[in-house]
């Protein structure tokens, strides 16, 4: 076999052709011809016509071709498109269901963090059962969102348990420092009526609704009875 290329760039047997039976339409007489990429010398894959018989007894390096994508209709592409991504399902992904929600299908408020300093001056913020994480993210329970150095997750958690009715902070999982009345949050410390909370630049202080004189679990067997 003496492979040639004609000057349109195709590969043939010139033992077999006279001329380049891509060019001349020889290619539908005779002979089968087979087309297939090979490697040349540089490298480089190019496109050789070999007939049916001499295909199989060639000498060539064949590259390997990968199998063209599959095609998909456009009704196809637009039923996937708006089908949208199918629902996860995990009952380790679910969210906890919060001590007073689980019996009255609301979460109550438990206490208040109220802004004395800082970038959210006078404004409020709402505590529920449970730990209350406060960062400048927006999934934060407690969002400093106009405070830049108050971390974005989990900077410090102001914790209320119902069934001691005592509320706590503790330190978040931050590498900032939160501090209460002045003194650096280490450890879990108890929290009292109108303590001061320093997170960053801001100064929260801290209104309880709920304690000894109050809990919403009194409230909700009242209404048993």
């Amino acid at each position: 076999m003496n492979l040639v290329r004609c000057q349109n760039g195709h590969f043939y047997d010139e033992t077999r052709f006279s001329a380049c039976p891509h060019c001349s339409g020889e290619a539908g007489r005779g002979d089968s011809v087979l087309t297939m990429p090979v490697m040349n010398a540089g490298g480089e894959a190019v496109t050789t016509n070999l007939s049916g018989a001499r295909a199989a007894a060639a000498d060539v390096t064949v590259a390997a071709t990968p199998e063209p994508p599959m095609s998909v209709s456009l009704q196809d592409a637009v039923n996937s498109a708006t089908a949208g991504p199918a629902p996860m399902v995990s009952g380790d992904d679910q969210k906890t269901v919060s001590f007073y929600k689980k019996s009255t299908g609301t979460e109550p408020v438990v206490g208040w963090l109220i802004c004395i300093e800082g970038a959210h001056f006078g404004e409020d913020f709402r505590l529920k059962s449970g730990r209350n994480f406060i960062g400048r993210g927006a999934d934060m329970d407690v969002v400093i969102s106009k405070d830049g150095t108050v971390s974005r997750d989990r900077h410090v958690a102001v914790v209320y348990d119902p069934k001691g009715r005592a509320f706590l902070v503790m330190p978040g999982e931050s590498k900032e420092l939160s501090y209460l009345n002045g003194d650096v949050v280490l450890m879990p410390a108890a929290l009292k009526l109108y303590d001061k909370l320093t997170v960053g630049e801001t100064k929260l202080m801290f209104i309880p609704c709920c304690g000894a004189q109050f809990g919403w679990d009194d409230v909700m067997k009242k209404e048993e009875n």
